[in-house]
């Protein structure tokens, strides 16, 4: 077999072993449990697993855009490396607070799953977690 044919064959090689390994580590990125691993989050993941009805979603659910997969995938992409450097170099926060576009997301997604709740309420200045702050976990 000649260079440039085994070129070839490990170049289709390698695009199929990461074509079917990507999928798997999204689906594995996307559990609460790979959540808590490396974040000071472990109340939050307890809180998470004794919370009743909120128990069936996820953490990505809540806390990355839904509105599309391209927003989606590159929020988890740019919120999954500031938690790695975050954790690899030691600087995690003691307490944890949402960025401005965290809150924004959250509050998006909290109206995605609920509007049929929060249809009638005339106030764009409150916030979910202003009346629900312990409903899910102890943040904001």
């Amino acid at each position: 077999m000649n260079i440039k044919k085994t070129f070839i064959l490990l170049c289709v090689f390698i695009l199929v072993i990461t074509a079917a390994y990507i999928p798997y580590k999204i689906k594995q990125t996307s559990t609460p449990i790979y959540c808590s691993s490396c974040h000071v989050m472990s109340e939050e993941y307890e809180s998470w697993f004794y919370s009743g009805k909120h128990k069936q979603i996820k953490c990505i659910d809540c806390h990355l855009p839904n509105d599309n997969f391209v927003n989606h995938y590159m929020w988890k992409g740019i919120d999954g490396m500031k938690d790695v450097i975050f954790f690899y170099t030691g600087v995690v926060p003691e307490i944890i607070n949402a960025s401005n576009h965290g809150k924004k997301t959250i509050q998006d997604n909290c109206i995605r799953c609920h509007e049929d709740m929060v249809i009638n309420i005339n106030n764009d200045n409150v916030k979910c977690w202003e009346c629900h702050r312990n409903k899910y976990h102890r943040i904001f």
